[in-house]
């Protein structure tokens, strides 16, 4: 046999042979059932009591905040990097990282449930290498505040943090956007039912309103503010 004809027969079985590993663990992974359970990868932290939450780092992490009992689970690929503590009756998320910030893409890293959540902080602050940072760029984490049904919910977003709100029941929404450098955002789309709101988007805060009607609507916008309204909300600020 032709050496050439050799190095192919050796590639070909290379391959092949790669691809058998590969679907046996993928057939392993599958056994375990761990595909059925999103929170398989999550470790629990015993923090309970808490009815606000502050998020210095949520342009560093994905955070859900959702209704429920009380519970805080983080990812474990993670771990090192997020630190949370509580303060009383409030629960703040900070993050540290070694060399480099890791982009982790939109899934959460840190998931969040509380009977009921009184104010949600936001900033865009992290260290690395032990030295303070400032995130100029927001688009790498979120804090998104899920299935609330309560009287009222303040939210407090500094420099460049994003908060996202879907499926909550609010009688009063007050939410101060931007505060500080930067442009922070807010997003709350047509699954949410908002009795009244007073939002103050400061400096270049960002809001972005879809498909919902908030009946009674108070608003304030700096003069580089940006509104970005779809569907039934168009109407809600040319009245």
């Amino acid at each position: 046999m032709k050496n050439s004809n050799k190095w192919v027969l050796a590639a070909v079985l290379l391959l092949l042979g790669s691809l058998t590993a590969f679907n046996m663990s993928l057939r392993a992974e599958y056994r375990t059932g761990n595909y059925k359970d999103p929170l398989h990868n999550f470790a629990a932290l015993n923090f309970k009591n808490f009815t606000s939450v502050s998020v210095p780092a949520a342009t560093a992490l994905s955070v859900k905040i959702v209704r429920g009992p009380f519970g805080v689970r983080v990812n474990k690929d993670v771990a090192a990097e997020v630190r949370v503590a509580q303060r009383g009756g409030q629960l703040v998320v900070t993050a540290s990282f070694t060399g480099q910030r890791q982009y982790r893409g939109q899934r959460e890293m840190l998931i969040i449930s509380c009977p009921r959540l009184d104010s949600l902080t936001t900033d865009a602050v992290y260290q690395l290498d032990g030295k303070p940072q400032t995130d100029k760029n927001g688009t790498m984490g979120r804090v998104a505040v899920e299935d609330f049904v309560q009287d009222s919910l303040v939210l407090r977003q500094h420099r460049t943090s994003r908060v996202a709100l879907a499926g909550n029941t609010l009688r009063y929404l007050r939410a101060e956007v931007g505060s500080g450098p930067g442009g922070a955002a807010l997003d709350l789309n047509g699954s949410n039912h908002i009795a009244a709101a007073d939002l103050d988007v400061r400096r270049h805060g960002e809001l972005a309103i879809s498909n919902l009607v908030i009946p009674s609507l108070r608003y304030h916008f700096a003069d580089s503010a940006q509104a970005t309204l779809a569907g039934t909300a168009v109407s809600q600020l040319v009245r």
